[in-house]
């Protein structure tokens, strides 16, 4: 058996505004979308659903992406003017840091320690 990726259905208030967030601060672009309350976006092999809808989960999620170089990238997100923006810390498993969405969702970025495991 062969399991593919995970895409997450992430919580926000308006779509719209989130998409705008997201391509603007943190790189995403407009993958597609559902209709006017759900759209699908992407960077990388990273994808989300930006969705309003009560039935796609909670406010307040937190999801962790694995990257290459968590320094460069937490410098691209500071000079794009990302809110809520913490410092890269080194970690048990690798570096670090998290960024948060105009709802209140946390985006974790991590480089992982070639002797690591994120799980550690």
């Amino acid at each position: 058996m062969s399991i593919g990726h995970c895409v997450p259905y992430v919580r926000v208030k308006d779509a719209r505004a989130s998409l705008d967030y997201y391509h603007r601060c943190l790189g995403f672009h407009k993958e597609g979308e559902q209709d006017k309350h759900c759209v699908a976006i992407c960077r990388g092999s990273l994808r989300f659903f930006l969705s309003e809808r009560a039935e796609d989960g909670a406010f307040g999620i937190c999801v962790y992406c694995t990257v290459n170089d968590a320094d460069r990238l937490h410098t691209e997100f500071r000079r794009a003017g990302a809110r809520e923006l913490s410092d890269v810390v080194e970690m048990p498993w690798g570096r670090d840091f998290s960024v948060r969405d105009l709802d209140g969702n946390e985006l974790r970025f991590g480089s992982p320690r070639p002797d690591a495991s994120v799980a550690a």
